[in-house]
């Protein structure tokens, strides 16, 4: 009597176990889900679609067994355009430059992403510093947008570094970011060259950023 008491007691206890483990089984996938949805938030920017910036840097480290060419892209007037023609409008601008820079980095084998605000970044492995340049060049032509308040045109600069498998992400984007301000001085798309530096006296856009770092 006593072994079949104990021998229930086990089985209940087994079955209780499985019920508990089934029952657990669709809060642990909507959790695994939830955390998914999360990273993939934290890859893709929200607004345009592309990489964010930590999608970037991912994206960056995955291409490192070989060299590749890192293009940062920003609009030249984008805070008229917010401010003459509202916020909406600088959402639908920076909206069509993400879907350009997505179809760019789609034909070449490459990533798009935005740093933040009017920033972005193209990542290209597979292509020369000739077709390089040509695809700045492209990603930088006006973007007309219509909207409300009138058609909008914008035009953007573009600085390219050229970065090796060893190079961090944080030197590529340095290099690239000097060029980017070189090319605004010089109004056309810039390839760093080693020695280059940052424009002296600082370009106007890079001082109103020193300044909102110090603030």
């Amino acid at each position: 009597m006593r072994k079949t008491v104990v021998a229930g007691l086990a089985v209940t206890t087994l079955i209780g176990g499985l019920a508990g483990r089934l029952s657990a089984t669709p809060t642990i996938r909507h959790l695994r889900r939830q955390n998914d949805e999360l990273a993939e938030q934290v890859r893709s920017d929200r607004l345009t679609g592309v990489l964010s910036r930590a999608g970037l840097e991912q994206a960056y480290t995955a291409s490192n067994d070989r060299g590749r060419f890192v293009i940062v892209v920003d609009l030249d007037t984008f805070k008229a355009v917010n401010d003459e023609h509202g916020h909406p409008a600088g959402d639908r601008v920076l909206s069509a430059l993400g879907a350009r820079l997505a179809d760019l980095a789609a034909r070449h084998q490459g990533w798009a992403g935005r740093l933040g605000g009017d920033e972005f970044a193209l990542i290209l492995a597979d292509c020369t510093a000739s077709e390089a340049l040509q695809i700045a060049t492209h990603a930088v032509a006006a973007i007309i947008t219509e909207n409300r308040t009138g058609s909008v045109q914008v035009g953007g600069s573009a600085g390219i570094a050229y970065a090796t498998r060893t190079t961090s992400w944080s030197d590529a984007l340095t290099d690239a970011d000097i060029a980017l301000y070189q090319a605004k001085q010089r109004g056309t798309v810039t390839l760093f060259e080693p020695g280059m530096t940052y424009p002296q006296p600082p370009a106007p856009r890079r001082r109103a950023r020193d300044l909102r770092a110090t603030n």
